[in-house]
Parts: structure tokens; sequence; C-alpha cells
């Protein structure tokens, strides 16, 4: 990983998040860390993508909403959902969701050859799919099987809160229960699921939260695709110390000056990328 600190964070404010983090305790899952923060900071920007932006309040009820209309259609503990979606807030939100409900996620990038997707689709034996109209049709799956950003956006906005009250969604979750499976690059043949466990994730950070560190004042730039292993870190870290992530469009992380305009348009302090996207900027 490589990063960039434009400007310093608060001890005082990172020393909360971590007391704030620990007092949960070791078998905390990951979406409990971030309602956690929610809670503590309900009003502060949580997300930022193509000019729209969710307070922490906003995107937990977002997300809760998303989890009840998937344990309206039948997921639960144990399953694999699939995640084919644009970048932006609901990407987010749905992943939130999505282990609210106790499944596992599977990211899938909508830009992946079509052969690829259905593979990995396949190979999860995914319960349900979130997406939308037009990125679902590569899977084929019947229609009961997906959740569509766009077409069922009626449904989702009508769904009740899953985190107001509905417990049996918690039921059955553990530390060591599956939060996501992500594939291998397949170099060697047809591509791997590796099943990361809430713990894994939970432990990973809570360690980056100390060192490099990351407080409420920062603003981190995610550039890095749902289906490398490193979004984890771009996206949940931010969440869960009380931060403000800023998701770059596609088109934005390959272009040099547009990314460099959209780090100075919202102050960003942290960014992690890889050698060719530093060298964009350069």
């Amino acid at each position: 990983m490589t990063e960039s600190r434009t400007a310093g964070s608060s001890e005082q404010e990172r020393n909360e998040s971590e007391r704030g983090m620990a007092a949960l305790g070791n078998g905390v899952l990951i979406h409990e860390l971030f309602e956690a923060q929610a809670t503590r900071t309900p009003r502060r920007t949580a997300l930022t993508s193509a000019g729209a932006s969710l307070s922490y309040a906003q995107l937990s009820a977002r997300a809760g909403r998303l989890a009840s209309a998937l344990l309206a259609r039948g997921v639960g503990p144990g399953q694999r959902v699939g995640l084919c979606a644009p970048r932006g807030t609901d990407m987010v939100a749905a992943m939130l969701g999505i282990l609210q409900t106790g499944a596992a996620y599977v990211p899938l990038d909508p830009s992946f050859p079509r052969e690829r997707l259905r593979f990995m689709a396949g190979d999860a034996g995914l319960a349900m799919l979130v997406s939308t109209a037009e990125l679902s049709r590569p899977f084929e799956l019947p229609r009961e099987r997906q959740l569509l950003l766009d077409l069922d956006a009626a449904s989702i906005d009508a769904a009740a809160n899953a985190q107001a009250g509905d417990q049996g969604a918690r039921e059955g979750m553990r530390a060591e229960a599956p939060a996501y499976t992500i594939y291998t690059s397949g170099s060697t043949g047809n591509p791997k699921g590796v099943v990361v466990p809430h713990r894994a994730v939970v432990n990973f950070l809570r360690s980056m939260a100390r060192e490099p560190g990351l407080a409420t004042d920062d603003v981190l730039v995610a550039v890095t695709t749902l289906s490398f292993d490193i979004a984890v870190l771009e996206l949940l870290l931010p969440l869960v110390v009380g931060a403000r992530v800023v998701i770059a469009g596609r088109d934005e992380a390959r272009d040099g000056q547009a990314l460099k305009a959209l780090l100075e348009t919202h102050h960003a302090t942290v960014m992690q990328a890889t050698p060719v996207a530093w060298q964009l900027l350069l």
C-alpha cells in the first residue's frame, strides 16, 4: 500500500476513535463497527460521490432498508450475495446492507469480461444479486434472485430499516462468519474464491486505525475497484472511525488531471493507490 497524507489528524480524535472501536469487544462484526460510529456521529458526512453526499445517519438508514429488502427475499446468514453496482453511495450501502443480513458479499466488477462474471457468480453459488437492470444482464439470473437498485427502488425505499428491530437477521452471526468472498486474478487458471471472515477484517481495520492511523477529520479518496481486496481499507476504515470517503468515479481514477481535481476539491488528506495511479498524478 502506498499512502499520502497531506494534513495531520489530531491525536485526541484518533484516540477517541480507537476507544470507540475497542469498546465493542473482540466478537464485533464489521457492520456493527459502522453502526456504532453512525450512532456517535450521525450528522457527519460519511460518503461523497458524483456530487451527492450521505451523512452517517443517512447511510445507516439506506443500508438498513437494503438489508430489509434482502431479508424479505430470503437472504440470511451463511449465504452469498453478489454485488455488481456502479461506483457510488449505493455500492457502499449495499455492501453494508448485505453484511447486516448475515450473508457475505461477493464483489463483481462490472468491467470484467462477461464469462468471468458468470463463472464467479456460478462458483460462489449466489443466493441473490444486488445490481442494476443494465449491469445484471451478463449473469442471466432469474428475476427473483435479483435486487435491482433501479427497478426495485420503490420497494427498497418503502422497506423498514432492518436495524430498527429485526433481531432475527442477527441470529447466527459470529465473528468467524464469512464477510466476503473475493476472487483471485485467475492467472494460473480459473479464478478462485477466497473467503474472508468478519474477525480478520475487524482486526485489520483496528490495526490500520492505529498505524498509520485515521481520524474523524480525514478525507479519503477511494480509487480502487471493489473486486480488489484493498477496497475494504478504502471504504470501511473511514466509516468505522468517523472520517469521510470520497468515491472516485471509474474515469476519474484513470485520469491524472481529473483525480488531481478531485483530491483538491475535497481537500483530501489520504489516498492509497498503486504506483501506476501515483504516476498519473505526477
